[in-house]
């Protein structure tokens, strides 16, 4: 049987589409990274009503492959009290099954700050709230993914 031109792209026509599918079908959402504590905590920029605070986040990536964090936009609260919001567009590649480091940048409202700072004074710990939205995946293929992370941080002065 001789195959023409026009009978292989007939074939090709109907096995193009599986072949998507079964690509598709092996692409899971990846599991969220795992906060683990923020570390290098500066204050770049002092003021009364604002400030630019800095951070390192260390994260652990569960996943069995790298990921790429192609963009994250994160809300901070500190003992319930709306802190600021953070906005990173840079690309990062996270190494898989391994701990990383995202840098923090934001704008912080004093007011909201100053409001906690006796319970900071007091306290060698606080309630750390972060919620916000991040883009990652692999391969070009990319999902948003909801952060919603509560926990105790330690404050060591």
């Amino acid at each position: 049987m001789v195959l023409t031109v026009q009978t292989c792209l007939n074939r090709l026509k109907w096995l193009l589409p599986i072949l998507l599918l079964l690509a598709f079908a092996g692409c899971k959402k990846p599991q969220i990274p795992e906060y683990q504590a923020f570390e290098n905590f500066k204050i770049s920029k002092l003021g009364f009503s604002e400030s630019v605070v800095s951070a390192d986040l260390k994260y652990f990536n569960p996943n069995e492959y790298a990921l790429d964090l192609k963009h994250a936009e994160l809300d901070l609260a500190v003992n319930d009290r709306h802190i600021g919001h953070s906005v990173l567009d840079t690309m990062v590649t996270i190494p898989r099954r391994d701990t990383f480091y995202l840098p923090l940048k934001m704008k912080v409202d004093m007011k909201q700050l100053f409001s906690n700072a006796l319970s900071l004074l007091v306290n060698n710990e606080i309630d750390v709230k972060v919620n916000g939205m991040i883009k990652m995946g692999k391969s070009g293929v990319f999902f948003n993914i909801p952060v919603n992370y509560s926990g105790k941080q330690k404050i060591e002065w």
